[in-house]
């Protein structure tokens, strides 16, 4: 592709783009539009649970492999890393002044962690199997957690022990939830197709509605009478008041749904996929009003109170934050500007240092300094393997192929490719193995395996990854030369048929 002009004569890597129809814009569209991405992060293992703190500044927690990281709002960075994990940790909530943490997994044993200093204060063990949603009781006194034993537990913070055990479902408890109305009131949402309101006093059910498959996340709606549950590609609103009777099913989604949050300001009900799209609901229709899309399936979702922070997690372990400014940061850049008095010696100096409107002035533009990508700037200070390996950490394959193209271009994709060793070389060989069979990037990656092949000969058999990775890639092009030899024998039995039909 061609290359913009940059100020000192470096022309950065520009990207071909298919033109896009202009589309209507509502309100709807305008606000969601406004959440721009401010973090990306890849992380070592699928991202299981995304928690906002209730409490301001809203930081969120997000578990990942053995750890939960706290973030500060926005994702601006991490503030506080609890490793005090021995597997998976699949769920964490905060407690509703964001001043505790719980949290579970693989281990079977739910841990509460004081959040300022990220120290361990319970183990509550009880368990048999590993343990997917946790929480606090709205009293703050209690925490609930449901598991693959198929059983709910209601555990006292203060002593470290069960007060109730809560049994009746038939499979998995993938989702707990608390009633926001009532302290007593525990939900919990079934493998075994249930979702059910526990009454903690009694330790027994007193409402189970199906939801005609496996239920993955459940919500309860501000005021304690309306329930969400969610599970294959549906999602139905129950009237709990009601005996749980359905309101509305929607089935928007193309895969299973993983993951619900709420918009208390709003009024609207978000839902993330497997499908890759997380979409927005109003609660008067319950249609979908916006969707947005993600490079990956979705597995959790969280977004803050106060309406500026969505936070995704996906399956390749990628967290993505998207936040824009509330209204009361808007507020604070606007100053309002007071008129001065008659008579003072502001009045008499009023408009002396305003600067005239560009509309009404003529003046010489500058050319403005373009910000540089990372891959740009090392491109321009000739350090392509580190050009490369910034283009690669994108993941976006538009950037990577363009770089690739014009590391050939200036002919210096030995350079970039040469010296590295298996951990530098396999991002290269896992986007050859991806996109190899893409015909836009076949002739492309077929010099990039081959420049590789020449310089890697000798290391071949040393690294178990990098040759299980050569062998896929062996794999691909065998695949896709078996496709070649029978478009040719189709073209061939083609010819053959219309020049017989000719004669």
């Amino acid at each position: 592709g061609e290359m913009a002009e940059h100020g000192d004569g470096f022309r950065k890597l520009e990207m071909q783009r298919a033109p896009r129809a202009p589309e209507a814009s509502t309100p709807e569209q305008r606000h969601w539009r406004r959440y721009k991405t401010s973090l990306v992060t890849k992380a070592y293992a699928a991202v299981h649970c995304v928690a906002f703190s209730p409490a301001a500044p809203y930081d969120f927690a997000v578990t990942n492999s053995t750890r939960v990281q706290i973030y500060g709002s926005r994702g601006k960075a991490v503030k506080k890393t609890i490793s005090r994990f021995k597997d998976i940790v699949y769920t964490t909530s905060f407690r509703d002044d964001g001043k505790l943490l719980v949290a579970a997994g693989e281990e079977r044993i739910v841990k509460v962690f004081d959040v300022e200093s990220g120290g361990m204060l319970r183990m509550l063990k009880g368990h048999s199997k590993p343990v997917h949603s946790c929480g606090f009781s709205r009293d703050r006194l209690h925490c609930i957690s449901g598991g693959d034993d198929a059983v709910v537990k209601y555990w006292d913070v203060a002593t470290g022990e069960e007060t109730m055990n809560l049994e009746g479902h038939k499979d998995h408890v993938r989702c707990v939830t608390t009633s926001p109305t009532s302290q007593d009131v525990v939900v919990s949402g079934s493998y075994d197709h249930t979702v059910k309101l526990w009454d903690c006093r009694k330790g027994a059910s007193v409402l189970t509605v199906d939801h005609g498959g496996p239920v993955q996340a459940v919500l309860m709606l501000p005021g304690g009478g309306v329930m969400v549950t969610a599970g294959g590609n549906v999602m139905k609103v129950w009237d709990v008041l009601a005996g749980g009777r359905v309101l509305h099913a929607m089935a928007n989604h193309s895969k299973p749904i993983t993951c619900l949050a709420y918009d208390e300001n709003g009024g609207r009900i978000l839902s993330g996929s497997l499908d890759h799209h997380l979409k927005v609901y109003d609660v008067q229709e319950y249609r979908v009003r916006y969707s947005l899309d993600y490079q990956q399936p979705i597995l959790s979702l969280g977004f803050s109170q106060n309406q500026s922070t969505i936070a995704v997690g996906m399956a390749n372990g990628l967290l993505n934050v998207r936040s824009r400014p509330t209204e009361e940061e808007k507020l604070s850049k606007v100053k309002a500007k007071k008129n001065p008095r008659g008579g003072t010696f502001q009045y008499f100096i009023r408009g002396q240092y305003d600067k005239a409107n560009e509309e009404d002035d003529f003046r010489v533009e500058r050319i403005r300094k373009q910000k540089l990508a990372p891959y740009d700037k090392m491109l321009k200070s000739f350090h392509y393997g580190a050009a490369l390996d910034a283009a690669l950490r994108t993941t976006n394959p538009l950037i990577i192929a363009s770089l690739l193209h014009e590391l050939y271009v200036r002919d210096c994709a030995r350079i970039a490719l040469s010296g590295r060793d298996d951990t530098t070389l396999i991002p290269i060989l896992k986007f050859i193995c991806k996109y190899i069979s893409v015909q836009t990037y076949t002739s492309l990656l077929t010099d990039v395996s081959n420049t590789i092949l020449e310089l890697y000969t000798v290391i071949i058999g040393r690294s178990e990854a990098v040759d299980e990775l050569l062998w896929k890639i062996r794999m691909r092009v065998h695949e896709q030369l078996m496709m070649d030899a029978n478009l040719v024998a189709l073209q061939g039995s083609l010819e053959l048929i219309l020049a017989s039909t000719l004669h």
